[in-house]
């Protein structure tokens, strides 16, 4: 049994965050272990934690601070020290996070094993390799790359498959969510409609690219003219959402049926009830094409291994260019299919948390 006398951290500072760890954490407070959940106030971090029933038992610490380069180190550092002030007192045996910055800095600070995830090997990665204990990332991404961006081959562990495997293989759809959405936002009649889910791109991330914007810019005009076809747009802010809302407010051509969310939702029931997901990250990619779902990315940055194996595979197809948009195909989609997800990922990541926790 792990060392109960030591807590684990968790840091969550973005939305996509809530639902990998989710489990993780559950696991762990069920064995009645301490475990300490912090999260930035970004995108929908926040509502997301609270929708995983982790309400009062987390630490809000730290926001985003803006889009410039400096803007982004002074805020990494600031929450950093925030993070150090808050924990400095706990016996942490463990810090966890997907790509925290502020987290390894501090959990260095004060001497506290660092375990980093992250799965695409093309964002900003010097101090996830250079001050954490342990890496895990994909097996997809080969050693001559994670070589290239200097991650120490005695610090890396691989996973296989993809992490979204972790909650997405316990997941259970609601009955008659198809319904359930047209109800909840007042599209009544309209249940045989095709269902998209879009999804901006990642505007203020450190790996984003300003093409990424423009094929966003012509998709949003295709779906939303389309006959019998509801779109359901996710921002990724406020401010995001206000953006779309006055670019479809400004189009000639009045916008057929269309929902901007403002309100943080589970992702992978609105995935379940699409017909097809277009999206500039990768979470919701990944989430779902592990359930069946057709996806489309527009992702315009450097393609991680991660992208071009599913590519690869079929499981992703990318739209790079505004003639690529005939490529999706507006059709109700097949039954969801979830064959062959198992806890691997979920008993990998327990296993490398049980090390540092049964350590000394």
């Amino acid at each position: 049994m792990p060392n109960e006398a030591k807590s684990i951290w968790f840091d969550l500072d973005n939305s996509p965050h809530v639902p990998l760890f989710a489990p993780v954490i559950k696991h762990y407070r069920d064995l009645g272990i301490e475990v300490v959940v912090t999260a930035r106030d970004h995108a929908q971090t926040r509502q997301l934690l609270d929708l995983h029933g982790f309400e009062e038992t987390y630490h809000v610490i730290g926001r985003h601070y803006g889009k410039g380069k400096l803007a982004k180190i002074a805020g990494t550092l600031r929450r950093a020290r925030e993070l150090s002030d808050h924990v400095k007192r706990k016996q942490i045996a463990v810090a966890v996070s997907h790509g925290s910055r502020s987290m390894v800095l501090a959990a260095r600070w004060l001497k506290i094993p660092v375990l980093t995830m992250y799965d695409y090997e093309f964002t900003e990665t010097f101090i996830f390799n250079r001050f954490s204990t342990r890496v895990i990332v994909p097996e997809r991404i080969p050693d001559e790359v994670l070589d290239s961006i200097g991650l120490e081959r005695s610090k890396r562990v691989k996973y296989p498959g993809i992490k979204e495997e972790l909650y997405v293989r316990s997941f259970e759809p609601e009955q008659d969510l198809r319904k359930q959405l047209f109800n909840r936002f007042g599209r009544t009649g309209a249940e045989d409609d095709i269902i998209v889910v879009l999804r901006p791109p990642a505007t203020t991330a450190n790996y984003h690219a300003a093409a990424s914007e423009e094929l966003f810019s012509g998709l949003l005009r295709f779906v939303i003219r389309a006959e019998g076809v509801f779109t359901v747009i996710v921002p990724r802010t406020s401010d995001q959402a206000d953006e779309i809302e006055t670019a479809l407010a400004d189009l000639e051509q009045p916008a057929k049926g269309y929902l901007i969310l403002r309100e943080a939702v589970d992702g992978l029931q609105l995935a379940a009830a699409a017909d097809l997901l277009i999206s500039g990250g990768g979470t919701m990619n990944r989430e779902a094409a592990l359930l069946g779902v057709p996806v489309y990315s527009i992702f315009a940055g450097r393609q991680g291994a991660l992208d071009s194996q599913m590519e690869s595979e079929g499981l992703i197809t990318f739209i790079r260019s505004a003639e690529d948009i005939s490529k999706i195909v507006l059709e109700r989609r097949k039954a969801l299919d979830r064959t062959g997800l198992t806890d691997r990922v979920q008993r990998f990541v327990i296993g490398q948390i049980d090390e540092f926790l049964n350590a000394g």
